[in-house]
């Protein structure tokens, strides 16, 4: 479980990065943050795992208080995947890109590749492990990445804008994987995105604007509220907007909006 109590964070003296905010994420659960670019929410990724400290309030992960004392242990449970991967590989090959954060935790030769085969499979890259990472399409980088968190035994898997720079066929497979990540795996995952389709697949949602939490909710709480949206700068899908004309209308029968509501979820 994560709690925020109060998170403040300044770049400087004239940038409040993150305003007071206090949320929390349960455990096994998929969470959206959601946002315009500025809104905070990759800022409030790096808080979350410890790239930054914040000024004010307090981070606590399975009941441990993120500071400069634990963020190693934090980082045993929680990991990121950023928006362009390019900039996470270290490793030559697939196979000891997704090996590298396991040889630092000094396991044996045979245990990593052991779980290095476990999660190329699980990510479906295991016909790659020996291609060289940058030579793979957008969406197979993300999956090597994932593979990377996921082997590491993190319980927490964060995504930030992991589908933004991918083709359609690249963003269903990450949809795909992130839905195996989070049921088969159990894993809870946190998702940062501008994308309200992405979203809308998810447990809960939490809203930044300018650095401060405006709404929270389930997606059908939350994309009733289009003003809010509309004024954080978000677009709603035109199918969810249509959901929300027919939901005003009494007349209209329930089984037809949950057949809609239900057409929205596979889109």
């Amino acid at each position: 479980m994560i709690k925020v109590n109060n998170l403040t964070f300044n770049y400087n003296k004239n940038t409040e990065a993150i305003k007071n905010i206090s949320l929390m994420v349960k455990k096994g659960k998929w969470i959206s943050i959601i946002g315009h670019n500025g809104s905070g929410k990759s800022t409030f990724a790096k808080l979350l795992i410890g790239l930054l400290l914040p000024n004010e309030g307090e981070i606590i992960i399975d009941d441990i208080v993120l500071n400069e004392q634990t963020v190693h242990d934090i980082r045993k449970k929680i990991g990121i995947v950023f928006q362009n991967p390019d900039n996470q590989f270290v490793g030559s090959t697939v196979k000891y890109d997704i090996a590298f954060g396991l040889e630092n935790q000094q396991l044996s030769s045979k245990e990593i590749n052991k779980l290095v085969l476990e999660y190329a499979r699980f990510v479906g890259m295991e016909d790659y492990l020996d291609k060289e990472p940058h030579n793979l399409s957008g969406g197979q980088k993300q999956r090597v990445a994932i593979a990377g968190a996921l082997a590491m035994q993190h319980d927490i898997i964060i995504l930030d804008e992991a589908t933004s720079m991918l083709d359609p066929k690249g963003t269903n497979e990450i949809i795909d994987l992130i839905k195996k990540v989070n049921k088969e795996k159990e894993k809870t995952v946190i998702t940062i995105t501008h994308d309200l389709s992405l979203a809308n697949l998810s447990d809960y949602i939490f809203v930044f604007k300018d650095g401060n939490l405006v709404l929270e909710g389930s997606p059908k709480e939350v994309f009733k509220e289009e003003e809010i949206l509309k004024s954080s700068n978000l677009e709603i899908p035109f199918s969810l907007s249509v959901y929300n004309e027919l939901a005003k209308d009494e007349k209209v029968d329930k089984k037809i909006l949950e057949a809609l509501w239900e057409y929205n979820l596979k889109m």
